[in-house]
């Protein structure tokens, strides 16, 4: 599976994570799983040294530490427990490193679980991700299809904003960007370059583009009126692109109200402002080097 797709981090609130299938052989064999690069690219956000035991008796680094982890029930991606969980080098050289099941710990699969997933098809993995906030990783074991469906359910319940899921701390970034204040917020699945969103604000002469007309209010961090910035081409789609979308020329100024109708409104109302928003801006991205037709910029929020 390698890194977890965007989706599934936006629902986890995880700034990243990885998975890989559970063989025959760490099930029943070694009672452990092995760390492929992507793993060891998460872990290392909790554990940056990486200065895990070593067997073997190389560099004398023999002696047993704890290493903290919030461990997640099979098929379950929503409650943990913070448990100690076994990781070691099992070689005297080399880079080889793995996580050792243990009942005690609640990370463990068991032989015939393993074997009746494998029949059905089911393809046990296991996963690490980095939870936005917390000290320690999550980690835990699950079908493939778990993990790969998990994020329908959302969809067909209306729950998942493709764009973004943390869209309140962007935009109250952005207005503490305006105002020039340091104010915390949680930090964003999409990384944005916040000073981008405020020139293209500040171009827009802090007025709705779909109406300038539409009157909002006097924001209290920026002291000018507030509006929103919205990427037009959806930062959740970056990946079919080779330049960054993260420009000026990409993000709109929005009353909330018109803001909200893009992520939420019928489909004949988002077309209204659709259409407007991409003749203004279409140009102006081509220039860039961003070039999208217009049927495949209307499927971006059309469903």
């Amino acid at each position: 599976m390698g890194w977890m797709n965007n989706e599934l981090l936006e629902l986890l609130e995880a700034e990243n994570g990885a998975a890989s299938s559970i063989t025959l052989r760490e099930a029943t064999g070694d009672k452990s799983v092995t760390l492929d690069k992507f793993e060891k690219t998460v872990l290392q956000g909790s554990y940056p040294a990486m200065d895990f035991p070593r067997k073997g008796g190389a560099g004398g680094n023999d002696t047993q530490k704890d290493f903290k982890f919030f461990v997640h029930p099979y098929n379950d991606l929503e409650n943990s427990n913070l448990r100690t969980v076994s990781i070691v080098y099992p070689k005297g050289i080399g880079n080889e490193l793995r996580l050792y099941f243990n009942k005690s710990s609640e990370f463990t699969i068991d032989s015939d679980t393993f074997y009746s997933k494998s029949t059905e098809e089911e393809d046990p993995h296991w996963y690490i991700f980095q939870k936005r906030g917390d000290e320690f990783p999550h980690i835990g074991m699950a079908d493939l299809t778990f993990l790969e469906e998990y994020p329908l359910q959302f969809e067909n319940d209306g729950f998942l904003d493709k764009e973004d899921i943390d869209d309140s701390a962007y935009q109250a970034s952005l207005q503490n960007e305006l105002g020039k204040k340091r104010v915390l917020t949680s930090s964003s699945r999409f990384q944005r370059n916040i000073q981008e969103s405020a020139q293209a604000l500040k171009e827009a002469n802090f007025t709705c583009e779909v109406n300038s007309a539409h009157r909002t209010f006097i924001s209290a961090a920026s002291a000018k009126p507030y509006v929103e910035g919205h990427h037009l081409i959806p930062l959740s789609f970056q990946d079919q692109f080779v330049l960054t979308i993260d420009i000026k020329e990409n993000i709109v100024a929005l009353c909330p109200n018109c803001h909200r109708l893009l992520h939420h409104g019928t489909n004949d109302d988002k077309e209204k402002i659709l259409f407007k928003l991409w003749s203004d801006r279409k140009d102006l991205l081509y220039k860039r080097g961003i070039n999208v037709d217009t049927p495949t910029f209307l499927r971006y929020y059309l469903k």
